[in-house]
């Protein structure tokens, strides 16, 4: 039998996971609807008009990262309770399986259901609001013309800090996460902005890693020489460059998954 794939093995694996989390999965579920409703039903109701694009754009972006790295870190929980860490550790299947479920859930499954609800809510309220359907206009998460598959790629890379986090600390998984989470973020802006500054010789702007260059200049207004002003310059970067920068993320998510499973199979009690 392989000793770190087997279908059947991993199978019986995934319904234990379902049997013993359901019920907590569930309420997890109904607590998500019972916020996404009644927020987006107060904004829908308080506005004069359907919820626009933007807004869609922005509660989905904001409750999926936040819902679905709060649920990520919670998926290895009982690693960090000695008993069940033991019954986990012990229990026979391989560390590829145990991480796979864990990872189906609150990537894969997480991100259907959560996508799921959402419509549904969104859908509810706009056909509560009796609004013409000239003035209704529902987000497509699934174009690529829009280009959505930035949050995707977004999502992965917050994945796999998350989940990493989640198996190396045994308490507060969330919150050590995010708060290592944004030391490194910090520390690299920072050393992002000394680095360019070197550069091209000006003061940054507070350009966060991997986007446009933002800096102040000093010009020479007319008709009063021998005064100056500071004005700002913006460099964005083209679509083409940006792609690179995902692909960039999407590798750095999959170094991280793998980091994660690493961590997964050397953990001990």
């Amino acid at each position: 039998m392989n000793q770190i794939f087997n279908l059947n093995r991993f199978a019986l694996l995934f319904k234990k996971h379902t049997a013993e989390n359901y019920k907590s999965y569930l309420m997890s579920l109904f607590v998500l609807i019972g916020i996404l409703s009644i927020i987006i039903g107060t904004v829908n109701y308080k506005s004069l008009q359907p919820m626009d694009l933007k807004q869609q754009i922005a509660f989905y972006v904001g409750f999926l990262m936040i819902s679905g790295t709060i649920f990520t870190s919670i998926i290895f929980a009982n690693l960090g309770e000695k008993r069940k860490a033991i019954a986990a550790i012990t229990l026979p299947a391989s560390s590829f399986e145990k991480f796979l479920v864990s990872w189906l859930y609150s990537y894969l499954i997480f991100q259907v259901v959560f996508t799921a609800v959402y419509y549904a809510i969104i859908l509810t309220v706009i056909r509560l609001g009796n609004w013409p359907e000239s003035m209704v206009h529902v987000i497509n998460v699934f174009s690529v013309k829009d280009k959505f598959y930035i949050i995707f790629i977004a999502y992965a890379f917050l994945h796999s800090i998350v989940i990493y986090g989640a198996i190396y600390f045994k308490k507060l998984h969330f919150i050590k996460t995010a708060f290592a989470f944004f030391v490194v973020l910090l520390v690299i802006w920072f050393l992002n902005d000394q680095v360019l500054q070197l550069m091209i010789h000006h003061k940054i702007s507070g350009n966060p890693p991997f986007t446009g260059l933002s800096f102040e200049y000093e010009v020479l207004p007319q008709p009063s020489p021998g005064t100056t002003h500071t004005s700002y310059a913006n460099i964005d970067l083209r679509f083409a460059v940006m792609k690179w920068v995902l692909v960039l993320f999407g590798l750095l998510s999959a170094m991280m998954w793998c980091a994660a499973y690493y961590r997964l199979k050397e953990k001990k009690v």
